[in-house]
C-alpha cells in the first residue's frame, strides 16, 4: 500500500503553522504559503490543481533510491521532505497538467538532506516527466561542489540496477546519458567559459552563496525555450552579504512575508531571527533551524562543533553560518518590518491633516526605476507619512522575474502609478506631486541632490521652498534615528499603509561609524531592493527636525542651492 506522501505533507505544514511541531519564523511562513496554495487549488477558476498522485509518484520513486552515505538501505522520507516534493511536483496547470512550480528556492543549513533531495529531483525530471531530450545541468561555485551530487547521482545509477537498465543510462566523469528518452545530465563549474547551446530542463544549483551570478543568469535565460523548466537551488547562507546572492535571499523572505509576489516559485528558508543568534547554542534553537535535526544530523556531533565555535571567532563564525543560517558580514537592517507594519493604516490621508506644517521629501531614479514621494506632517508629537511611487510603463522591473508580477499587482491595487515610457517622466510626478499638496500649509520640499534639477525649479516656480538634503550619514542620522525610534511605537508614527513602503522599509540596512553616525542604504550598491520611500521619508524628516531647530535658513545641515553657482550669471561668458 502506497503511504499517503500527500497527506503527510499537509499534516507536517498543519502542525508547523499550529506550533506542533518546533519551527523557524521562515519555515513557518513558507507552510502558511503552501496551506494557502492548497486553498486556492480547489478553487474553479484557480490557474492551477494540485494532484497528490503526483505526489506520491515522486515521493515513491525516492524512497527506491539508497541513501547517498551513512545510511543502510534506502531512503525513508522524513514529512518535512515530503513537504518539499509535494511544493514542487504537486500543483500542476489546470490547462496542460504540466508542474506549475519552475523555481525551487531551499535555504537550509549543512547535513539536512540537500543532497538526497537533489538526486530524487534531478532523476525524477530527467527520467519520468514526459521530457523528451530532457537536459540536466549542475552548477556549483566549483567543481569540487559541483561533483558532490553528481557523485551522488552516479553513485544511484550503479547501485539501482532497475533504474539503470530502464533509463539505459550510462556516466562518465563529466556527463550521465540516460538514452531511453534521450537525457543527459552535465556537471558544469560554475565559472564555466563557453555556456553556448544550453537548453536545460533541470538545474542544479549547489550553494547558490558561492556562484558566478552572471552564469546563473545565464542558464536562468537558457531554460525560456522548454515547457517546464525547473530551477532548484540550493544553498546555506553565505559568507558574504554584500553579494548578488544575499539579496536573492532576502527577495525570497520578502516572497514568504508577502511583500513580493512569485506564484511559480517555492522556498523554503531556515534562517536564525536576532533572538536565536543570542541562543545560539540552545538545543531548541539549533533544532528549529535544522529540518532533520536528529536524521542524517547527529545531534552529538553538534556537541563537538559548539565546544569549537566557543574556542575560535572563525570557528563561531562558520558555526553560525552553516548551523543557523546567518549571513557572514550582513549589516544591520533600520527598521523592523513588523513594526512598520503595525503603524500602517490605509485609511490615512492627507486631507484629514490640512492646515499643519507639510514637508515633502522626494527621491527621483536615474532612468527607468522606481521615484518615491513622501508628505510628512507632524500634529503634537505624531508623525504622519503618505507616500506615492512612480515607475515608467516600459521598465526594467516588468522583466525581472523576481519583481515583474509584484509591481504589476500594486499598479493594480492603485500603490504604483505607472507613467509614460520606459524612463522616468518628470512632469507626471510634478503634476502629482503639486495636485497633492495643493491647499496645504507646505513648508519646504527636500530632495536628494541627484536627478532634481527639474523638480525643484518646478516647485520653486509655484512658490514653495526647495532644499537639498546631502545624504551623508552626519548630515541624516539624527532624521534616521528619529523615523527608527518612532516606528516602533504607533502612537508617535503613522503611515498610509502602503505596501512599497513597507518593502522598502525591510531593504534599509546601516553601519554606524566611530562618531555613532548612520548612512541609511541597500544591502549592496546595485541592488534591486529599493529603499526609495525610506529615502524620500527622512529627507522630509530631516527638513522637520532642521526647520524647528532654525538651522534651514542658515544652511548649516539642509542646504539651499545657490543657482547663481550652479548655472553662473546669465549673460556673462564662463
Amino acid at each position: 500500500m502506497t503511504p499517503d506522501y500527500a497527506g503527510m505533507a499537509e499534516w507536517y505544514c498543519q502542525a508547523i503553522v499550529q506550533e506542533a511541531v518546533t519551527a523557524c519564523r521562515w519555515e513557518r511562513l513558507a507552510c502558511i504559503r503552501f496551506l494557502h496554495m492548497l486553498q486556492e487549488a480547489r478553487k474553479p477558476r484557480s490557474e492551477f490543481i494540485y494532484d497528490p498522485d503526483r505526489v506520491a509518484d515522486v515521493c515513491a520513486f525516492g524512497e527506491t533510491l539508497p541513501h547517498s552515505k551513512g545510511f543502510e538501505g534506502t531512503i525513508v522520507l522524513e514529512p518535512v521532505q515530503c513537504w518539499w516534493l509535494a511544493a514542487i511536483f504537486g500543483f500542476r496547470e489546470r490547462d496542460t497538467g504540466r508542474r506549475w512550480t519552475r523555481e525551487v528556492a531551499l535555504w537550509v543549513p549543512r547535513k539536512n538532506g540537500k543532497t538526497e533531495l537533489a538526486k530524487i529531483v534531478v532523476l525524477y525530471c530527467q527520467n519520468f516527466e514526459g521530457e523528451p531530450g530532457a537536459e540536466g545541468v549542475i552548477i556549483a561555485g566549483s567543481e569540487r561542489q559541483a561533483d558532490i551530487p553528481f557523485k551522488a547521482i552516479r553513485h544511484t545509477i550503479d547501485e539501482v540496477a532497475e533504474l539503470r537498465d530502464w533509463t539505459l543510462a550510462k556516466g562518465t566523469h563529466e556527463e550521465i546519458r540516460f538514452r531511453r528518452h534521450n537525457a543527459v545530465l552535465k556537471l558544469l563549474a560554475g565559472r564555466a567559459p563557453n555556456l553556448d547551446g544550453l537548453n536545460p530542463h533541470v538545474v542544479l544549483a549547489e550553494e547558490v552563496h558561492a556562484q558566478n551570478q552572471d552564469v546563473i543568469g545565464v542558464i536562468k535565460t537558457a531554460q525560456g525555450a522548454r515547457l517546464q523548466p525547473l530551477w532548484l537551488g540550493i544553498s546555506t547562507a553565505g559568507r558574504n552579504a554584500t553579494g548578488p546572492a544575499y539579496d536573492g535571499w532576502k527577495s525570497d523572505q520578502q516572497v514568504l512575508e508577502g511583500k513580493l509576489r512569485a506564484d511559480r516559485v517555492f522556498i523554503a528558508m531556515y534562517a536564525a531571527d536576532a533572538e536565536d543568534e543570542e541562543r545560539r547554542f540552545d538545543p531548541i534553537v539549533v533544532e528549529k533551524l535544522n529540518p532533520l535535526y536528529g536524521v542524517s544530523l547527529n545531534p552529538v556531533s553538534m556537541e563537538t562543533e559548539e565546544r569549537e565555535a566557543r574556542k575560535s571567532e572563525a570557528k563561531l563564525q562558520e558555526y553560525k553560518r552553516t548551523r543557523l543560517n546567518i549571513w557572514s558580514r550582513a549589516a544591520g537592517n533600520l527598521f523592523s518590518v513588523e513594526a512598520w507594519d503595525a503603524c500602517g493604516d490605509p485609511k490615512l490621508t492627507l486631507d484629514a491633516l490640512r492646515g499643519y506644517p507639510m514637508f515633502v521629501g522626494v527621491d527621483l531614479a536615474s532612468h527607468s526605476d522606481l521615484n518615491a514621494a513622501c508628505f510628512l506632517i507632524c500634529v503634537e508629537e505624531v508623525l504622519y507619512a503618505v507616500f506615492r511611487y512612480w515607475l515608467p510603463e516600459r521598465s526594467v522591473r516588468f522583466q525581472d522575474d523576481r519583481y515583474a508580477d509584484q509591481f504589476a499587482a500594486w499598479s493594480r491595487a492603485g500603490n504604483l502609478t505607472l507613467t509614460k515610457g520606459s524612463h522616468v517622466h518628470h512632469p507626471t510626478i510634478r503634476n502629482d506631486v503639486l495636485a497633492m499638496v495643493r491647499g496645504h500649509n507646505v513648508a519646504g520640499f527636500a530632495f536628494d541632490q541627484h536627478q532634481a534639477d527639474y523638480l525643484m525649479g518646478e516647485v520653486e516656480a509655484e512658490g514653495y521652498a526647495a532644499y537639498i538634503v546631502p545624504k551623508v550619514a552626519k548630515h541624516i542620522t539624527y532624521a534616521t534615528d528619529d523615523i527608527a525610534t518612532r516606528h516602533q511605537d504607533p502612537d508617535r508614527f503613522q503611515h498610509d499603509g502602503n505596501p512599497i513602503s513597507s518593502w522598502c522599509a525591510g531593504n534599509v540596512v546601516g553601519f554606524r561609524d566611530s562618531n555613532d553616525n548612520v548612512l541609511p542604504k541597500k544591502e549592496q550598491k546595485g541592488s534591486r531592493q529599493s529603499i526609495d520611500g525610506m529615502d524620500a521619508l527622512i529627507s522630509a524628516n530631516a527638513a522637520r527636525l532642521q526647520a524647528e531647530a532654525g538651522n534651514i535658513a542658515s544652511g548649516v545641515k539642509v542646504v539651499k542651492p545657490d543657482i547663481y553657482l550652479e548655472r553662473g550669471l546669465i549673460g556673462f561668458d564662463a
